[in-house]
């Protein structure tokens, strides 16, 4: 189905632990540790859809601000449970590790080892490309680029969508084509802005560690009729079994909206530097020749 569908790269928030667990009597970190499955649910439904790219959003930013206790347990969660435990299994199918977010100062030496242990180990690999992206802020991503084009002295004129790119933290990772939700909320949480101009966002109201292979399938369902119907209005595929529905509907950014997104940030990216340049007394580069 995925290839019919030329779906690339699907993206998960995986959101509901906590819930999962208080509707049970449990704390939370209890969530954390029944994710697993889905997590490995996931990966193997990919690799049997043939989905090239997998992104896997564990913890934003934004969440460093939970109790100590529950990042701490979800880090360790991460490098033992997943490496340690998974790490052999994706290894022999073909699955290739990457980490993407700032983790530096937030963990220990051993954590540290085995995040690039995995990386490495696993970097000719080319099943699946399995991104985990852990304390990650999609709008500290599009800063840090403009950052970098900033010190490399790049005319803002010069700067193109494709130059913009190559600045984020990890310009390998393609264009989100389908970005999936767990748990029912309905926001992006600082997910990848960027690579999201053009997915295609399916919110499912199922928390994450009920989440299955069906689910997966089935969000794969929804983008493939979206790309078939040209614009007319169809029927949301069934959903699973007893494993949650879509809420309530499924959003697309159109084309003109996304393009004038990009337009956009690239815009103030170019203005923001020449006003940058004119508080600091120097002459803004000049507009190469047309």
């Amino acid at each position: 189905m995925a290839s019919a569908n030329s779906v690339r790269h699907v993206a998960c928030i995986m959101d509901g632990n906590g819930r999962w667990a208080m509707n049970r009597g449990l704390e939370r970190i209890h969530g954390h540790l029944a994710s697993m499955p889905a997590l490995e649910a996931v990966v193997d439904a990919a690799l049997a859809e043939g989905v090239p790219w997998l992104t896997l959003f564990a913890l934003a930013t934004e969440n460093w601000s939970r109790p100590a206790g529950e990042v701490g347990f979800l880090m360790s969660t991460l490098a033992n449970r997943i490496i340690d435990n998974s790490l052999s299994r994706f290894h022999a199918k073909g699955v290739r590790v990457r980490m993407l977010g700032a983790l530096e100062g937030r963990l220990s030496d051993d954590m540290a080892a085995k995040i690039r242990h995995a990386e490495e180990i696993t970097r000719d690999n080319d099943g699946l490309n399995l991104t985990m992206a852990v304390g990650y802020d999609g709008r500290d991503d599009l800063v840090h680029a403009a950052r970098a084009l900033a010190a490399a002295g790049i005319p803002p004129d010069d700067i193109t969508t494709e130059v913009f790119a190559r600045h984020l933290q990890d310009p390998d990772l393609p264009d989100v084509d389908l970005l999936i939700r767990s748990g029912g909320e309905q926001r992006l949480s600082d997910f990848p802005l960027w690579h999201c101009a053009h997915a295609e966002l399916v919110f499912l109201d199922v928390l994450w560690p009920d989440f299955r292979a069906e689910h997966f399938r089935h969000a794969l369902r929804i983008h493939h009729q979206r790309q078939h119907r040209f614009g007319s209005l169809a029927a949301a595929p069934a959903a699973p079994a007893g494993g949650g529905t879509i809420v309530p509907k499924v959003i697309t950014l159109p084309g003109v909206m996304a393009l004038h997104l990009t337009g956009g940030l690239l815009g103030t990216v170019r203005g923001t530097m020449r006003a940058a340049a004119t508080h600091l007394g120097a002459t803004p580069p000049d507009s190469p020749p047309r």
